[in-house]
């Protein structure tokens, strides 16, 4: 659960951030140390993938632990994790962007990377892959669009699944704010790219201890019996509460 995906086309399947055995931590377990409390799907289940896409630099999405079991031929990420994957995975080919390199093209399917404006951590880009017919973004801690990001999808197809977090996560500013942007993120999002289809993500109540829970104030997402009594969600939300492979359409 959480933030772990598996995300298939026509010419490429994905395995998006897998976190699927232990604990990922911050720093210093005494700072933040999180665990799920939804068992993760086991490894001898996961269905077959062609690469990783690693969304964020922070290790609930680039979890050492597991990319070291998966053993992963290729791992597509933001450049700030090369050094991690090379020192880990020698053998796996690592396929990095940034705000120079901002799109790479792999079996048909086009991956764009949308880069924060921010300077400071913490820093969340975003994703888009697009096979030419539709497009899955990837706003795992909410995403706005200003003027040259969208210059720069200009040419991508319509969204078809935006996947980004529900519920609101927020620290002091010292600690670095906000986290994800709740339902008015979401928001945001569905009127600047009017996706046909909404998931939540990253919205897993983990366990979680340390100073980063002392501080943090979570707003869970209105009940999901209401979610669609909103008028902008009552067609594009759908929940995927479970491992089941599902067909979005």
């Amino acid at each position: 659960m959480d933030n772990s995906w598996f995300i298939e086309f026509d010419t490429i399947k994905l395995l998006v951030d897998p976190w699927l055995q232990g604990t990922e931590i911050d720093f210093f377990s005494w700072f933040n140390m999180q665990w799920h409390r939804t068992p993760p799907l086991a490894f001898d289940n996961l269905p077959s993938y062609d690469a990783v896409l690693i969304t964020q630099k922070y290790p609930d999405h680039f979890h050492k632990e597991t990319l070291l079991k998966l053993q992963p031929k290729v791992i597509i990420g933001p450049r700030s994790i090369a050094k991690d994957v090379q020192k880990i995975l020698p053998q796996t080919a690592f396929l990095p962007l940034d705000k120079k390199v901002n799109k790479i093209t792999l079996k048909e399917v086009d991956i764009h990377f949308l880069p924060t404006r921010r300077a400071i951590d913490p820093i969340y880009d975003c994703f888009v892959l697009d096979d030419g017919n539709e497009s899955v973004y990837f706003a795992t801690h909410g995403f706005s669009l200003d003027q040259k990001h969208k210059e720069q999808l200009e040419e991508v197809s319509d969204c078809k699944l935006l996947i980004t977090p529900f519920n609101l996560y927020k620290l002091p500013f010292f600690l670095g704010g906000v986290v994800s942007p709740g339902i008015e993120g979401v928001k945001t999002l569905f009127d600047q790219i009017q996706p046909k289809v909404i998931v939540p993500t990253h919205d897993e109540d983990k366990h979680a201890k340390g100073l980063v829970t002392f501080f943090a104030k979570v707003v869970r997402a209105v009940p999901t019996d209401q979610l669609k009594t909103l008028p902008w969600l009552s067609s594009t939300y759908q929940p995927l509460d479970h491992y089941k492979l599902t067909r979005i359409s």
